[in-house]
């Protein structure tokens, strides 16, 4: 399609485009809307955090999947197994919730997502770790499951759906992983009580405040690259 002067428009022409951003199917605008509502309810989150872990630690747990709301309300309601059993079962559930989508981004956009993380620049460390992951999956989402660990879990899931591994099988294994990522948490508040919190609310920053470095990085990266091309269009 050409615009009144004849030429092709940039986007369509643009290599450093996927095609699920250039000429979007049905399936793409409901993964975009998806990742779009996605990012919005992580940053509305963000904010509330800090409040709703004093007020009402469970509510983080069941609402992003926080092991540190499990610990508090472990340490406040020691007696309680059964509503403890539940919410835990309940964090590891909200914990992958979001993570089906990546699994069909990769599986629908294959490597060009993961192309597109990294805004056309893979960065070294994840070149080198590319061959070890494709090779080791399993191991590789087992290691991104260990609490605090920077290994990007939703990355490896979008990795399972490029490779078309089953989805069930996947969604099982992450959820068995994230059951013992939240029992970790659960066996701290219920030993520890609230005292061990500020050390691990110390980690859960600086933890958080990498991945909002990535993010932006990535962001960033789009935004550049996008202004570069404007003069040429």
């Amino acid at each position: 399609m050409t615009n009144p002067t004849g030429e092709e428009p940039q986007k369509e022409n643009d290599p450093a485009l996927p095609s699920f951003l250039t000429q979007p199917r049905p399936i793409d605008k409901v993964l975009l809307s998806l990742l779009a509502f996605m990012t919005i309810y992580s940053m509305v989150m963000i904010p509330l955090r800090p409040s709703l872990l004093v007020n009402a630690p469970w509510l983080v747990s069941l609402l992003t999947g926080s092991g540190l709301g499990l610990l508090i309300t472990a340490a406040q309601n020691q007696g309680a197994a059964l509503m403890l059993a539940a919410l835990t079962a309940a964090a590891a559930a909200s914990h992958i919730k979001f993570m089906a989508v990546y699994f069909f981004m990769g599986k629908h956009w294959g490597q060009d997502f993961i192309t597109w993380l990294f805004a056309n620049h893979t960065p070294l460390w994840w070149r080198k770790l590319e061959g070890f992951v494709e090779k080791h999956l399993f191991l590789s989402l087992l290691l991104g499951f260990i609490p605090f660990s920077p290994i990007p879990a939703t990355i490896l899931v979008a990795i399972a759906g490029i490779r078309k591994l089953k989805g069930w099988v996947i969604g099982l294994y992450i959820y068995l992983l994230a059951i013992g990522n939240k029992l970790f948490y659960l066996y701290l508040g219920l030993r520890f009580g609230e005292g061990i919190q500020p050390t691990l609310e110390t980690i859960d920053r600086y933890m958080m405040q990498i991945t909002l470095a990535l993010i932006a990085y990535v962001f960033i990266m789009n935004w550049w690259r996008g202004s570069k091309k404007k003069p040429m269009q």
